[in-house]
């Protein structure tokens, strides 16, 4: 049987987690501070930018944390909460994402 006919690894392991909004639903969710130090200068840039723009720094500020806290839940549905290597990798990989939709958050709160 090969494993498009069966169930896979990842499957399984997805299949025997709570389901994801029980849990967000149980629990805060753990607002993980920017990983390394490219990550905060990523973050520090943006916000540079966004000011330079003319955006409200209150609005800056919530877009950061709405990126924040996107790529925290990403991690958290994700990764196991054992695997903080895991949770690196996502929140690497789509913290530049993150910043884009909070750039857009701003930008449609502002209309």
């Amino acid at each position: 049987m090969s494993i498009l006919e069966g169930e896979g690894p990842v499957r399984r392991w997805l299949r025997k987690r709570e389901p994801l909004l029980k849990r967000l639903r149980s629990t805060q969710i753990a607002i993980y501070p920017p990983v390394d130090r490219e990550l905060e200068a990523m973050r520090e840039a943006k916000k540079r930018e966004w000011k330079a723009k003319g955006y409200p720094e209150g609005m800056v500020d919530k877009a950061l944390m709405l990126a924040d806290r996107w790529v925290s839940s990403m991690a958290d549905a994700f990764a196991p909460p054992e695997r903080m290597d895991v949770r690196q990798a996502i929140i690497r990989g789509s913290y530049g994402k993150a910043l884009e939709v909070g750039e857009a958050w701003i930008v449609a709160m502002m209309k």
